[in-house]
């Protein structure tokens, strides 16, 4: 047959695939999907009925690239093979490569169109059509014409070869034909008639399917191509999926078996016995019948974690969920999580073997990551399958990193499932059927909120249960959280004809409760909320002010005499490295510390491995004596340290709370003299660094803080800031008070604060202006022009998408010892491990090089600056050529520094140790 000749892909050395052949695999691909790894949850929460989204998914993946079975695409692959488009010539099929047109008939879209056209009879319906056109990542858009647009009416010689040639288009409609009846066999269909309309949900799972099979069906390692002069025919298919779904070897579906969350089964998980907030949650959940959004405000160093994910295990059992995805403000804060969400998954893996994922930019610069890659591979090649976890090859990369069954990252890969940005489809397959828990919600600013929000509609709208960590939200926020969720559900629910959003669901008494700690849920369509009773005993902080760096040394002096450990956060990266040389100097006897964001990824692990070891929880008194650490936010996320002192600039209340849980955050009193506190830090006490002056509510402190946090926030925390904070008692009224648009503050009659109310106002809607500019949501029902504006660029490009980040620069740092020899910024000539050379490199010395990144202080970003700095780059890799051919390296921009590891870049002088991190200073002119 004519169609057996048709060429689906080719390779090198005269290999090919026909194009039939290529079909039969996607199909056969979805249908293992569908059966072994796809869970119930996913298909469960689409609109039509189980079993007709498996046929239509089968359906679609035969039917995919019926797009490639056109004149033009035919001329245009068949150029490597000429011996094929000879003798498709010679049987009297013309094909001919139409570049005029190229551009607006890709084979995906000219498969939707073949499958939906009038002229060819064939009248799929659209919502199914739509789907083949964006099985490449982007849906069809009309190409800059209307979407109702025929694109076989349009460019008929593209489908044809010859227009008006109704010979040609009898032949190639007998080919479209022959796949649609083969596809419906398959697919067991019984006509295209019957096929239901799909929502817009139903069409991103499936394109997000489909491009997973078509993926896999790709992959020659695992589905070979054919010599050229081998034959292949029916007989020849034999167990080609069999064999190729063997070799892949993806992971077992996790079912998770607890319905009920005991203290014993939580001990066994977590090896302690459940807290009153623990329990808590765990009793919500255990009575919820529909598990839906989850918001857990309680203090810090509560054990929010691990009531979220003994929360997770039973919502997944109720949900036919198969995997939780665990979102973290910062890179740092994902890799300090993953071993620990490693080793609970493991606990709960106990009869499968299941992926896990750690997701984020830095994931593959992570060498303990990178041996766990090696390990994962080494079982597929063993066909090991005994149980736990571990990284399958198959789900590396950014665009199927949410496909493991675990996965830790940071939030961005959240909210990227609300950026417009090609493939997104395989984000939100990969979320559909896992639960979703989002640590320190609180953090996250008007601009990130945009996505939040609207990631969190889409997970309502396929059903995925989310678990929200704060230690505390404004109730406005909180309710924001809730009714986004439920206007999700009321959607899904509506296309079902199983419910709505009632008014009286967002107006009862939880939207303005400010009970402490608390639990808010949804049960279905009902809104429930309880207190959570107090039992932990409750801890005075005394708060006090500081006027300057001289005032602050004198109280470290008075404090640290006898013993102890002091934490000191600045606001931003320059502060902090001028606090530490100044506390550096005027204790010689003591270990000081400086830990903030521009520290190259090993030095910075190793500075978190010995703040762990000096204020950590197991910490004793000699390794705490005189120890004083000096940081910036960093220091307020997710770090268990225990300070006992801490000194601050201000910062708004919510982040002010977060820092002083790291004061005095364990219980020190013991009999054992090595875990006690200094006679004279048994009190704990916060001291608000200024910069002049001793009065609260004027704007003293410095511009730095001013820019980091605006004036409006910092007013208003400065002028309600009690003597004492009482914790947790005093948690949610001081936050509730600070973000309260109806409470002024008692500063009614302050200009200053009115301009700054203003100024915050107005950028908060500036903010959610421009993240509305990629924000992806529900325009229509249908997937088409849904990217139309999509956001360009890879995975940087994507992070900065969903955070309102200026503009910053990353490099590559190395050290130049001498002519042609480069090494590490951390070691010596006498002490080089490596030696490299301006004239080659070896591949697998990339990775080690790429290591050495970190952003340049914030003033090389600024505008009028930033060109200035790119363009003087650029001219730097001249000498690193052979460099930027390495994999690992290309479109990096290297920055040498000499053997003092310092060099000058626009007229500023960087120098970078392992004390300071990177530090910058204005070169001084010579008069």
């Amino acid at each position: 047959m004519i169609d057996k000749l048709l060429i689906g892909k080719t390779g090198d050395n005269l290999t090919w695939l026909p194009l039939w052949v290529h079909l039969r695999d996607t199909a056969g691909v979805m249908r293992r999907l569908l059966e072994e790894w796809v869970t119930d949850a996913t298909i469960e929460n689409c609109s039509i009925m189980y079993q007709d989204f498996c046929d239509i998914a089968v359906f679609c993946a035969y039917v995919h690239d019926i797009g490639k079975a056109t004149s033009h695409f035919q001329g245009r692959i068949s150029g490597s093979i000429p011996l094929l488009s000879d003798e498709m010539m010679e049987k009297g099929l013309h094909i001919h490569e139409n570049t005029m047109y190229r551009e607006y008939t890709p084979h995906s879209y000219a498969g939707q169109w073949i499958l939906q056209s009038d002229r060819i009879g064939i009248c799929l319906n659209s919502s199914i059509s739509c789907v083949i056109g964006a099985h490449h990542g982007k849906p069809y858009s009309g190409m800059g014409l209307n979407c109702s647009s025929d694109l076989v009416a349009l460019y008929p010689g593209s489908f044809y070869g010859e227009e008006g040639n109704q010979e040609q288009e009898a032949r190639w409609k007998e080919i479209w034909y022959s796949i649609v009846k083969e596809a419906l066999e398959i697919s067991g269909i019984p006509s295209i008639d019957v096929m239901a309309d799909l929502t817009l949900n139903d069409q991103i799972i499936l394109t997000g399917l489909l491009i997973m099979a078509d993926w896999i069906a790709s992959n020659t390692s695992l589905f070979p191509l054919i010599d050229i002069n081998e034959s292949f025919d029916e007989e020849d298919y034999g167990d080609r999926i069999a064999n190729g779904w063997a070799k892949l070897h993806l992971p077992q579906v996790w079912q998770p078996e607890v319905c009920n969350m005991s203290r014993h089964i939580f001990q066994a998980r977590f090896g302690f016995l459940p807290n009153d907030v623990q329990e808590a949650v765990l009793k919500a959940v255990d009575e919820t019948n529909e598990p839906g959004i989850f918001i857990l405000e309680a203090q810090m160093g509560v054990g929010k974690t691990e009531a979220a994910l003994g929360a997770a295990e039973v919502i997944a059992s109720k949900c036919h969920c198969k995997g939780v995805f665990f979102g973290m403000p910062t890179q740092a804060t994902a890799n300090g999580l993953y071993d620990r969400l490693y080793e609970w998954a493991f606990s709960i893996s106990e009869e499968t073997v299941s992926a896990i994922r750690l997701a984020h930019g830095g994931a593959e610069f992570n060498k303990e990551y990178q041996q766990q890659i090696i390990r994962g591979k080494s079982l597929i090649d063993e066909e090991d399958d005994g149980f736990g976890v571990y990284i399958h090859p198959w789900f590396q990369g950014n665009k199927k990193a949410l496909l493991a069954d675990f996965v830790v990252g940071t939030v961005d890969q959240f909210l990227m499932a609300s950026l417009r940005r090609r493939h997104f489809m395989l984000r939100h397959l990969g979320l559909s059927g896992k639960v979703v828990i989002i640590d320190e919600c609180h953090a996250y600013d008007s601009y990130m909120n945009q996505y939040l929000d609207q990631s969190i509609e889409w997970m309502a709208g396929y059903g995925v249960p989310v678990v929200l960590l704060s230690a505390t939200l404004p109730v406005k926020r909180r309710k924001e959280l809730v009714e986004r969720y439920l206007v999700g559900s009321s959607k899904r629910k509506q296309l079902s004809g199983s419910g709505h959003l009632k008014k009286s669901a967002v107006m009862g008494e939880w939207t303005n409760n400010i009970a402490y700690p608390m639990l808010t849920w949804t049960d279905g369509m009902n809104v429930k909320q309880v207190e959570i009773p107090q039992k932990t005993q409750n801890k005075s902080i005394k708060i006090g002010y500081l006027n300057g760096l001289d005032q602050m040394v004198e109280l470290l002096k008075n404090s640290l005499c006898d013993g102890g450990c002091a934490s000191v956060i600045l606001n931003t990266v320059k502060n902090a490295q001028g606090c530490y040389e100044i506390v550096r100097n005027a204790f010689p006897d003591a270990e000081v510390l400086l830990y903030h964001a521009q520290f190259l990824m090993e030095d910075r692990l190793t500075k978190e491995k010995l703040l762990l070891k000096r204020m950590g929880k197991k910490s004793r008194n000699q390794d705490r004596y005189k120890f004083i650490l000096i940081g910036t936010q960093v220091l307020e996320q997710s770090l268990d340290y225990d300070a006992d002192i801490m000194i601050t600039e201000p910062c708004p209340m919510d982040l002010f709370l977060q820092r002083i849980g790291r004061l005095q955050r364990h219980d020190r009193r013991n009999p054992d003299q090595e875990l006690s506190r200094p006679r004279r830090l048994e009190k704990p006490e916060c001291h608000i660094l200024m910069e002049l002056g001793d009065k609260k509510g004027k704007m003293q402190y410095d511009d730095g803080s001013r820019s980091v946090y605006g004036d409006y926030l910092l007013m208003r925390t400065l002028h309600i800031m009690p003597d004492s904070i009482i914790l947790p008692r005093d948690i949610s009224p001081l936050v509730q008070r600070v973000y309260c648009e109806d409470d002024d503050c008692g500063m009614a009659e302050n200009t200053k604060y009115f301009t700054a109310k203003n100024d915050f106002l107005n950028e908060i809607k500036d903010k959610k202006g421009r993240a509305r500019t990629f924000l992806l949501s529900r325009p229509q029902n249908n997937i088409q022009r849904i990217l139309d504006n999509e956001h360009q660029g890879g995975e940087k490009k994507g992070k900065m998408g969903v955070r309102d980040i200026t503009s910053s620069i990353e490099v590559i740092i190395m050290k130049e010892f001498g002519e042609n020899e480069i090494g590490f910024v951390g070691e010596s000539r006498n002490s080089r491990t490596k030696v490299f050379r301006f004239d080659y490199l070896e591949e697998e010395d990339g990775i080690d090089i790429a290591r050495q990144r970190i952003y340049l202080p914030h003033l090389f970003a600024v505008k009028g600056m930033m060109g200035k700095t790119m363009d003087e780059l650029q001219k730097r890799q001249a000498r690193l050529k052979e460099w930027q051919k390495n994999p690992w390296l290309q479109g990096e921009e290297i920055l040498l520094l000499d053997s003092e590891n310092t060099t000058t870049l626009c007229g500023h002088r960087l120098h970078y140790d392992f004390e300071m991190g990177l530090v910058e200073e204005k070169e001084e002119k010579n008069e």
